[in-house]
C-alpha cells in the first residue's frame, strides 16, 4: 500500500494550457506527466482571476467544483450555461466543449479533475462528516482532498489541513478518517483504470 500527502506548497505550479492563468497540480497519472506528454487523469486547483475562456482539453472529461469565492457562470456554447455559485457542487462536462467563464463578483478558487474517459472510470463524492468516517476502498487510486477544515488519518498518524490531498494506491479494505472538532468538507475521488 502506498500513500502520499501533497500540500499546496508542494504542488506543481504551472500555467494554464491557454496561458490565461496559473494552476496548482495536486496529482497526475502517470506521475510527472505534462500537458505535452498527456495524462490518464489530473487533479488541480486554480484561481480564476478574470472572466475568459477555459483551456480546451479534447478527449478528456472534466469535473469542476467551486472552492471559494462568489462563483462564476460557465458558458458551454450551444449546450447552454451553468452557474456555479455554491461550493463543492460538481459540474461534469466534456473537454471538447468550448467553455468560457464569467465571474459573478470577483476572483474564485476551483478544483478541476480531468480524466481520459476511454481509459479511466471515475467516482466523485463530496462529504461533510461530523464524526469518524470509514471509507470502503475498492481497487484503484483514491484521492481525498480537504476543501475546508481538517482531518486525521489514524492508520498513518497523519493530519490533513485545508487544500491538502491524500493519494492512496493498493488500498486497504477501508480507511478511517477523523474530522477535526470544527468539522471537515472533503472531496473523495476513486479512479479505476479500465
Amino acid at each position: 500500500m502506498l500513500w502520499q500527502r501533497t500540500t499546496p506548497a508542494e504542488a506543481r505550479r504551472m500555467p494554464w494550457k491557454n496561458g490565461l492563468g496559473m494552476t496548482l497540480e495536486l496529482a497526475v497519472q502517470p506521475p510527472g506527466a505534462t500537458l505535452e506528454t498527456g495524462f490518464l487523469w489530473r487533479l488541480s486547483s486554480a484561481e480564476v482571476a478574470a472572466s475568459g475562456p477555459f483551456s480546451a482539453f479534447p478527449g478528456r472529461e472534466r469535473w469542476l467544483l467551486l472552492l471559494a469565492g462568489a462563483g462564476f457562470r460557465v458558458e458551454l456554447g450551444e449546450r447552454g450555461s451553468v452557474v456555479l455559485d455554491e461550493p463543492l457542487v460538481p459540474l461534469r462536462f466534456s473537454g471538447d466543449w468550448p467553455a468560457t467563464v464569467t465571474l459573478l463578483e470577483g476572483p474564485c478558487l476551483d478544483l478541476n479533475l480531468m480524466v481520459d474517459p476511454a481509459r479511466c472510470q471515475v467516482e466523485l463524492q463530496v462529504l461533510h462528516p461530523a464524526a469518524e468516517l470509514s471509507l470502503a476502498l475498492a481497487a484503484g487510486t483514491h484521492l481525498v482532498f480537504v476543501a475546508a477544515g481538517g482531518l486525521s488519518v489514524p492508520r498513518w498518524n497523519l493530519h490533513l489541513g485545508p487544500s491538502h490531498l491524500l493519494r492512496v494506491e493498493d488500498c486497504p479494505a477501508e480507511l478511517t478518517l477523523m474530522p477535526d472538532p470544527g468539522g471537515v468538507s472533503l472531496v473523495w475521488i476513486h479512479l479505476e483504470q479500465l
